[in-house]
């Protein structure tokens, strides 16, 4: 029966630099590309001495960034909002069929105190349901002046950024 032994105990070539070639970074930050695509011209007067260097366009590009997550956190807390106050309006909408369904129960022509609470019931969750729109409405108030302050200093980003580097 043959033997086959592929595990090696020495470190024979892990060390050889032919093997291990120095990655660009391209590879490791792909957008990074995409910030500035001209030519490099080794006699121009640029500062930058390499790949590795975090210029002025960096640091834009990731207050841009920055930026843009805030507003995708916004933009998720109002759909988080707007689906709670579906939820609850749901949720009130059954209680309320709950209710006149218990009263098409009873006798039409019977007007007593438990009739009287369960349609004073269906009004106090309809008030309950304007509640909740109010509360929306406020909550989602706030969220928007956020979402309205971070699009301005999205826009006086990208104004400095064309400014600085145009």
């Amino acid at each position: 029966m043959l033997d086959l032994n592929t595990t090696n105990k020495a470190r024979i070539g892990q060390d050889h630099p032919v093997l291990y070639i120095p990655m660009d970074p391209k590879y490791f930050y792909p957008e990074a590309n995409l910030i500035k695509d001209t030519y490099n011209n080794p006699l121009s007067n640029d500062q930058k001495n390499g790949p590795y260097d975090a210029g002025l366009e960096d640091l834009m590009h990731k207050r841009v960034e920055i930026i843009d997550s805030s507003i995708r956190m916004i933009f998720s807390e109002i759909y988080e909002r707007n689906s709670l106050l579906d939820k609850n309006i749901y949720q009130i909408s059954v209680d309320q069929c709950n209710c006149k369904n218990l009263i098409y129960m009873m006798d039409r022509d019977i007007w007593d105190k438990k009739r009287i609470d369960i349609e004073r019931k269906i009004i106090d969750l309809e008030q309950e349901k304007r509640m909740q729109q109010a509360n929306c409405f406020r909550d989602l108030l706030f969220i928007k002046k956020e979402l309205r302050e971070s699009l301005v200093e999205k826009l006086e980003e990208k104004q400095k950024t064309d400014m600085l580097c145009s």
